[in-house]
């Protein structure tokens, strides 16, 4: 074979390897091109997941969010270093701290030594127990105290590792008042029991008493000393069988199978009517009698002879309380649907109540009279409270008073 010949094979035999690594390098591209595409679809699909999950989460933190700020219970959480971490809504209302002046900060320094520092937070955090249910008192900015219950836990991830601390909490200021009004009701139930025992063994020899100091008294002339002195003896039996007559009507319970069905409209009527005779034109006092409401029948379940008594003791509590003019003004106001109560309203133009005594009026043997048996208002209470109903006042001293009765009416409005 020529020279020639060798140089055209030797160039024959480089351009079929060069072909041959080319197709190599193509296929190698094609494939090279495929796991790409492949790569950037799995990439894609992690993107998507992962911002799906992003949104997951970010839709579950503002429904943490939501669900924390609408709770009714305070929340406040610590890092493992004591720093506030979350603090809602409620727990600002109820603490009066502002979260953005408490979150990020230490407990201690946000709270001091009263408060959330007291044996709950730091303590789970320090002995790793938290608290199942307890109470305590919180602090508020303002200096009050504020009874509580609550509960406390540690904070940890899915794997176990310690994030902080969490407490609850929940105002139980209403419901102390509660069972302090329950522990007063209690004590006034069997205060009224132990009264009615009580006024019954002592009103008979009571009574005897004053019908022979009567019939002493007839023997002895008008002008004797002994009569003048007697006559006080009578005067103060006579107040003595007033208040024990008061004790046998707070202390009596009532049946309730004894109410009866009336238009509460027409017993005002027949009672003013009598009152005005009885009441205004006896003392001698310029009262004028007012009354607002319309004939609109409305139905209440009563003892009709209790509710006049509760009246009654109102409107005489009102003309004592006025000078020699003023205005007693009795209002009707009608409920706006069934299942409602109605409201009755006796104001008068006196002198009205001082705030510090509002709390105290419906007490048993409160008096600010001189000769007052402190059971008058005591008996009103218990009566409306006999008919499920609701008395309150309203005053202002130098002005007048406004006593409001709530009866629950029954039957259909018209």
């Amino acid at each position: 074979m020529s020279s020639e010949q060798e140089k055209l094979q030797f160039l024959q035999n480089a351009f079929e390897s060069f072909r041959e690594r080319a197709e190599l390098l193509e296929r190698a591209y094609n494939h090279m091109s495929e796991k790409i595409s492949e790569l950037n679809i799995e990439l894609d699909e992690k993107n998507n997941r992962l911002e799906e999950s992003l949104a997951e989460q970010e839709r579950l933190r503002i429904q943490l969010e939501s669900i924390m700020e609408t709770m009714h219970n305070g929340v406040i959480s610590v890092d493992t270093q004591g720093n506030v971490t979350q603090f809602n809504r409620s727990a600002e209302e109820i603490t009066g701290y502002s979260r953005h002046d408490v979150i990020g900060n230490s407990v201690d320094v946000c709270f001091g030594e009263k408060g959330f520092s007291e044996g709950t937070i730091h303590e789970v955090l320090r002995s790793g127990k938290g608290h199942e249910r307890d109470e305590k008192v919180l602090w508020h900015s303002l200096g009050d105290p504020v009874p509580v219950v609550y509960q406390s836990s540690l904070l940890k991830d899915h794997t176990g590792e310690l994030l902080g601390a969490v407490e609850i909490f929940s105002d139980i200021s209403r419901v102390k008042e509660l069972e302090k009004e329950n522990q007063q009701n209690k004590t006034l139930a069997a205060l009224g029991e132990m009264a009615a025992t009580l006024a019954h063994e002592i009103k008979n020899p009571l009574g005897a008493m004053g019908t022979w100091a009567r019939l002493l008294d007839r023997t002895f002339p008008v002008d004797d000393q002994r009569k003048k002195t007697l006559g006080k003896i009578i005067d103060a039996l006579s107040r003595l069988n007033k208040i024990v007559s008061s004790m046998l009507i707070f202390g009596r319970q009532g049946n309730a199978v004894s109410f009866r069905t009336v238009n509460i409209k027409e017993l005002l009527h027949e009672f003013i009517d009598s009152m005005e005779v009885e009441v205004v034109f006896v003392s001698g006092k310029s009262i004028d009698v007012v009354k607002v409401w319309d004939e609109t029948p409305v139905f209440v379940a009563i003892e009709p002879e209790k509710i006049r008594q509760v009246l009654l003791n109102l409107v005489i509590n009102a003309v004592q309380a006025m000078g020699e003019e003023g205005s007693l003004t009795v209002t009707c106001i009608n409920p706006e649907s069934t299942g409602e109560y109605i409201q009755i309203n006796i104001t008068d133009t006196g002198a009205g109540i001082p705030e510090s005594e509002l709390e105290t009026i419906f007490a048993p043997f409160h008096t600010t009279k001189e000769n007052g048996t402190g059971l008058g208002l005591a008996i009103v209470k218990k009566m409306m409270e006999f008919h499920k109903g609701v008395i309150s006042v309203k005053s202002t001293p130098g002005e007048g008073t406004t006593f409001e009765l709530f009866l629950p009416i029954v039957g259909q409005l018209p």
